[in-house]
């Protein structure tokens, strides 16, 4: 499980011709209105945007169970992650999501629902743990593996230490 800390560096991705292209925003074309659905019951959820260069932009950070409206545009990429864990959420099972071309035109607001990866069970039950414990001082008392332990520790320390949201980029 990948622990804190902003990555901003650029993503690629192959295009349709099979060439390595940048993630980014390409137009502003054609507005799209669409509703974000964190539904996840106890993790909160960074939501960022891909600009024109295909630099990260955080947008917004959405707690448990809530959602959000935003108007946006078809060609613009969002990426959802765990503030704490810098985990990747996904929405239909993509870690960068686009609305789909068929919503072109569309009047009304679609929904869309941020899930949780498929984890090893390893990383759910360290999770799970982190969650329930909240405490550092009480990891030696399970007599873990060390390396379980530290894990745990690192993972207890990244959910204590959630950085608060960054300034939203205008």
């Amino acid at each position: 499980m990948a622990v804190n800390g902003e990555n901003s560096e650029f993503i690629y991705e192959v295009d349709e011709k099979g060439n390595r292209v940048i993630v980014k925003s390409l137009n502003s074309d054609h507005r799209v209105y669409i509703r974000f659905i964190n539904s996840l019951v106890t993790r909160p959820v960074d939501v960022w945007w891909r600009d024109f260069q295909g630099r990260r932009r955080f947008y917004m950070r959405m707690l448990p169970r809530t959602y959000f409206d935003v108007t946006t545009y078809l060609t613009h990429p969002w990426e959802f992650k765990d503030p704490a864990t810098n985990e990747n959420f996904l929405i239909n099972n993509k870690k960068i999501f686009r609305v789909p071309s068929n919503l072109e035109g569309t009047q009304h607001r679609t929904n869309w629902i941020i899930t949780v990866n498929v984890r090893t069970l390893r990383d759910t039950v360290l999770l799970a743990l982190a969650l329930r414990l909240g405490d550092l001082s009480k990891v030696p008392l399970l007599g873990l593996p060390q390396e379980l332990s530290n894990d745990l520790t690192t993972l207890i320390n990244s959910i204590l230490n959630t950085p608060a949201p960054p300034p939203r980029h205008g």
